[in-house]
């Protein structure tokens, strides 16, 4: 029997919990943890595997990640030429029309140069139809450029999906233990609240036959009643906690969750040097890759806007056939080369500019989340070691006032010490297990957020 077992023995026997030792012993073995009961139960692989799968802020920056690889695509595309119809109809008299209409669906006949149906023509209705070819020839760079930024911009996204996915293994490790420390301080309530019941009971007891004052019997319970208030706000918090594990996982807040023991095995080798984790986070943290990508794609907006100042040089061919109505009409074509050079535009400066700006700031950003995730690396490094050494002290503190609690219970048992003291004893014993708990929690989440910092946190492909 573990230490957590030995705690509700002590608790459960000084209150004379009614069941006797081998219901104690039931509660004891109730897993330290917090295990849910009977029924399927989701160990923590499944949940990091369902999040992954169900989540919807990761959903939604996949999502994202997708719609940035079809940009690229849309970039790699304006290499290729394009190629598109056209179709027209309409009527007029109008005599430079007419005579256009007229001789481009070859329906002009030597009547139509007298002067009279030359200034004032019979309406004529024209249909026509084109097929036509555009092809870039030369762009000084802007879709070069333009596919430069979007390849960016697509492994930019990808490597922030690939963060946001470490970023929920994290916090759904985080929330699958804290499920679990939410039911351990459950459970260790509970005990408080048997212990505090049996000493009422006593105290009542011994009120009645004269053997204690009625303050004392008020005062256990006080105590009693206090146990209780913290009950029902440890049974809040394992609500809650179970409430966002749901929320991680993408599932509805009113399906039945149970997870499994947690394992608050506390890491059994030390962090190491804090270099090396620093290191490990400059070459394999995602946001850091994300930032970078994202600073050379604004680098090759910057030149795709600034290739607005050259020329372009494009390549056209079109056929069409024009027709007097629905009537058989003539076919033609038109092939050439055109080029197109904007001498004065008085807002592409500022765009330049602007794009110079933006680049700029992805730049400065880049550095920044670079320092930050540094600072965020260590700060993990440091919290880890401290969660180390706490849990070092709470256990140590736990013993203490174990052997305290049981050196109460046999003076007040011998009527050579007040009802007060055992009850500090006992607050003392119950703060003590709830703090270890917590401390052998923090030491499983700081090597875990230590992993997520340096961008080791291993997700399931």
């Amino acid at each position: 029997m573990g230490r957590f077992a030995t705690y509700v023995m002590v608790i459960g026997l000084a209150a004379g919990f009614p069941g006797g030792e081998a219901e104690l012993a039931e509660v004891a073995d109730a897993a330290p943890y917090g295990r849910t009961g009977a029924g399927e139960t989701l160990t923590l692989p499944e949940a990091i595997r369902t999040g992954l799968v169900r989540n919807p802020a990761l959903l939604a920056q996949r999502a994202e990640a997708g719609a940035s690889g079809a940009d690229l695509e849309a970039a790699l595309a304006a290499r290729w030429p394009r190629v598109f119809t056209e179709a027209s109809w309409h009527a007029t008299d109008n005599p430079v029309a007419a005579f256009g209409d007229k001789l481009t669906s070859a329906q002009f006949a030597a009547a139509d140069f007298a002067i009279d149906s030359l200034n004032h023509p019979d309406a004529v209705d024209h249909a026509g139809a084109a097929l036509v070819l555009e092809a870039p020839l030369y762009t000084s760079g802007r879709i070069r450029a333009g596919i430069e930024a979007g390849r960016e911009t697509s492994l930019a996204s990808l490597a922030r999906v690939r963060g946001a996915e470490s970023d929920l293994v994290a916090r759904i490790t985080i929330a699958y233990h804290g499920v679990s420390l939410a039911a351990a301080a459950v459970l260790v309530a509970e005990s408080a609240v048997t212990s505090a019941s049996g000493h009422e009971r006593v105290a009542r007891a011994r009120f009645e036959n004269g053997a204690a004052l009625k303050s004392d019997f008020l005062r256990a319970r006080v105590h009693r009643l206090a146990r209780q208030r913290e009950l029902e706000r440890k049974r809040a918090d394992r609500d809650l906690a179970h409430a966002g594990l749901r929320l991680l996982l993408g599932l509805p807040q009113d399906e039945p969750l149970a997870v499994a023991d947690s394992d608050m095995t506390p890491p059994a080798d030390p962090p190491g040097d804090l270099r090396d984790w620093i290191d490990a986070a400059a070459a394999e943290r995602q946001e850091i890759e994300a930032a970078r990508r994202s600073s050379l794609a604004a680098a090759a907006a910057g030149r795709a806007a600034g290739a607005a100042r050259g020329p372009e040089v494009a390549g056209t061919a079109r056929f069409e056939r024009n027709a007097a109505g629905l009537e058989a009409g003539e076919g033609s074509f038109f092939a050439g080369v055109g080029i197109r050079w904007t001498a004065f535009d008085r807002g592409r400066a500022a765009r330049i500019e602007a794009a110079r700006q933006r680049a700029a700031a992805a730049a400065a950003t880049s550095r920044a989340i670079e320092d930050a995730v540094r600072l965020e690396v260590e700060r993990a490094y440091r919290d880890a070691g401290v969660a180390a050494r706490s849990l070092a002290a709470a256990q140590q503190a736990v013993a203490a006032a174990e052997e305290a609690l049981r050196i109460s219970v046999d003076r007040y048992a011998s009527g050579l010490l007040p009802l007060t003291d055992l009850l500090d004893a006992e607050t003392g014993l119950v703060e003590a297990r709830l703090a270890e708990i917590a401390a052998r929690h923090d030491t499983v989440i700081g090597r875990v957020l230590l992993q997520r910092a340096a961008g080791r946190l291993e997700v399931p492909r």
